[in-house]
């Protein structure tokens, strides 16, 4: 602002200078009401100018947020991703112990269901039976089996403690003589 005050000074001091003419008081009084007219229109200019830095620096802020803000956005989705895949790696797992843990118990049922001997059993009741063991085969029923053996379905899940008719591949059976 000084430089430019400045700059005006020497301009107008240059017009006048390579005159000697007197200037009279009402052309005195015009230029200095014109000198502080440009003074304050300087000013004026001056804030806006200070106003338009303020604005630029602010905007400057923005943009540089605008610039980050997909990059902490890239960030998070990545970071999703990898949890989802760790979730989905953890479920695989967790599905394949359920799977093993079946099949360990299953194993362990059924050489507890089917774990006697043949030929004669205490089973379903106070009196020793006699009858044959009988280990499932794929495809066989219940009523099958008991059909094979002439002795009857209800016959057989009392004398192996069964409460329903489903029999596994594997399973040994108890079937008492008739």
């Amino acid at each position: 602002m000084k430089r430019i005050l400045a700059i005006v000074l020497a301009a107008m001091s240059l017009a006048a200078g390579g005159c000697v003419t007197l200037v009279d008081q009402a052309s005195f009084a015009r230029q200095q009401a014109d000198w502080d007219s440009m003074v304050g229109d300087i000013q004026k200019l001056n804030e806006r100018i200070n106003g338009l830095q303020l604005e630029q620096q602010q905007l400057a802020r923005e943009i540089e947020q605008l610039r980050q803000a997909p990059r902490e956005d890239l960030v998070t989705k990545n970071r999703l991703d990898m949890v989802e895949r760790q979730l989905q790696a953890v479920n695989s797992a967790r599905e394949s112990d359920r799977r093993e843990i079946v099949a360990d118990l299953s194993r362990k049922v059924s050489a507890i269901v089917g774990g006697s001997g043949g030929g004669s059993s205490g089973r379903g009741g106070s009196s020793a039976e006699t009858g044959y063991e009988h280990v499932v085969k794929s495809g066989e029923s219940l009523s099958a089996i008991a059909a094979a053996y002439k002795s009857s379905v209800n016959a057989i899940k009392r004398a192996n403690n069964l409460s329903s008719d489903t029999v596994r591949v594997g399973q040994k059976l108890f079937i008492p003589q008739r």
